[in-house]
C-alpha cells in the first residue's frame, strides 16, 4: 500500500470518526449497541461480537471483543476474522474486515472459569488504526447488576448476525427482541444462564443483550449462546443466553494477568464464510 492511499484511508477513517463523534449524542440506546457490535468470522462460519472498554493490569484502557468460547476455540492454528467499518468517499460506514493471527504460543484470548464466554483484546497497530474504527458504548458500568434485576416476562432486545441476513449496510448488527421466559430469574438457581423467547440462528451466537438504562444509555444484561434444538435448518423459540455478571468477570481477568500474547492484525477484503 502506498503512502498516498494510506492518507486517503486516514482520511476517510477521519471523517467516520468525525461522523460518529458529532452524532453519538443523537443516537438512542439501539443505535448505540449497534454501534458496539461487530461480526466475528472464522473458518468454519460467522457468529457475534460486541466491544468493551475493559482495563489492563497496569489500569489502562484496553478494548476487548466478547464473543463465545466456542467461537474462538474454532480459531486453532488459523486467522480469525472481525468485520468493522470504514468510511466511502460520502463519510459513511461500509463494511471491511480485519485480520487477526493467533500466536505462536499461548492463547489470544481469557475465559470464563465454567460458562461459553470469553474475550481478547484488540490492540491494534497505528497502521490498522489508521484505517478502521472500532468504537463502543459499552463500559464496566454499562453491565447489569445480575438476574435479580430481570423479571420472568421482561422484554430484552439482542443484536446479531444471523445467517437467515447476516447484516445491514455498514457491516451493522440485526435487531430483534424477545422476553425473559426462565423462572426464577435467579443467578444461584439459574448458574449463569437465562432463556429468552426468540428465534435465533446460525450467527447470533455472541449476540449482547441489553435494556434501556438510565440516561437513555444501554444496560448489557447478557450474550446469547445457543439456540434451543440441534438442527439448525428448523424454527427455535428459544435462545439460551449467559448473564452479565458472567461477562464483568471475564472481562476483568485481564487486569489480573500479566499479559496476554498479543494478536497480529492486519486489513483484508476477506468474504465472510458462513455455515
Amino acid at each position: 500500500m502506498t503512502v498516498g492511499s494510506m492518507s486517503k484511508i486516514s482520511i476517510v477513517c477521519l471523517c467516520l470518526l468525525a461522523a460518529f463523534n458529532g452524532c453519538a449524542g443523537r443516537l438512542n440506546v439501539t443505535e448505540q449497541m449497534m454501534w458496539s457490535t461487530y461480526p466475528v468470522i472464522t473458518q468454519s462460519g460467522m457468529a457475534t461480537g460486541f466491544v468493551m472498554e475493559g482495563k489492563d493490569r497496569k489500569g489502562g484502557a484496553l478494548p476487548v471483543m466478547v464473543t463465545p468460547l466456542h467461537v474462538v476455540q474454532l480459531v486453532g492454528k488459523g486467522p480469525l476474522y472481525v468485520g468493522t467499518r470504514i468510511a466511502n468517499s460520502r463519510g459513511e460506514p461500509q463494511g471491511a474486515v480485519i485480520q487477526l493471527i493467533p500466536p505462536k504460543r499461548g492463547r489470544f484470548y481469557v475465559r470464563h472459569s465454567s460458562l461459553d464466554l470469553a474475550a481478547f483484546p484488540l490492540q491494534l497497530p497505528e497502521s490498522v488504526r489508521a484505517q478502521v474504527s472500532m468504537p463502543t458504548f459499552l463500559k464496566e458500568s454499562s453491565i447489569g447488576s445480575g438476574l435479580n434485576s430481570l423479571r420472568s416476562g421482561s422484554e430484552v432486545f439482542f443484536l446479531g448476525f444471523p445467517d437467515v441476513l447476516p447484516g445491514t449496510p455498514g457491516a451493522f448488527p440485526v435487531l430483534r427482541s424477545g422476553r425473559i421466559a426462565s423462572y426464577p430469574v435467579r443467578e444461584r438457581m439459574s448458574e449463569g444462564l437465562f432463556l429468552i423467547d426468540a428465534d435465533v440462528y446460525p450467527g447470533d451466537s455472541g449476540a449482547p443483550v441489553f435494556v434501556a438504562g438510565p440516561g437513555r444509555h444501554p444496560r448489557l444484561v447478557g450474550m446469547v449462546v445457543r439456540r434451543i434444538g440441534t438442527d439448525a435448518q428448523r424454527f427455535s423459540h428459544l435462545a439460551v443466553a449467559i448473564e452479565a455478571g458472567a461477562i464483568r468477570e471475564t472481562v476483568r481477568i485481564f487486569a489480573q494477568k500479566t499479559a496476554v500474547p498479543p494478536v497480529t492484525t492486519v486489513v483484508t477484503r476477506k468474504p465472510a464464510n458462513r455455515r
